[in-house]
């Protein structure tokens, strides 16, 4: 798991959205091997290293492709809860290292 103050780099093009509610459509969970739904809020103040692609079949996802290799500080982890107190989701906050 990730732990807060932990540099990682996002290797490959990471295709994310600025719409929460079209990213939670993309994650998944499969209860049977484990693997539950992360959603990832990345604080982006960068110009560069990522690509709008607001043309085409897919605009609606406003989709951001970010470059391959991108660093990124790991700001917060937390498990995102129901009024019930059932887990959704854990949520990564990502922080650019460019600062």
């Amino acid at each position: 798991m990730l732990a807060k103050g932990e540099y990682i780099q996002l290797f490959g093009y990471t295709s994310t959205s600025p719409d929460k509610n079209m990213a939670l459509k993309f994650a998944w969970q499969n209860k049977d091997s484990g693997h539950h739904k992360v959603l990832f809020h990345i604080k982006w103040n960068c110009g560069f290293s990522y690509y709008y692609l607001n043309a085409g079949a897919y605009d609606h996802e406003k989709e951001v492709l970010l470059l391959d290799g991108v660093p990124l500080f790991v700001e917060s982890v937390e498990e995102v809860l129901d009024t019930n107190g059932k887990k959704l989701h854990t949520l990564i906050t990502l922080k650019m290292r460019y600062d």
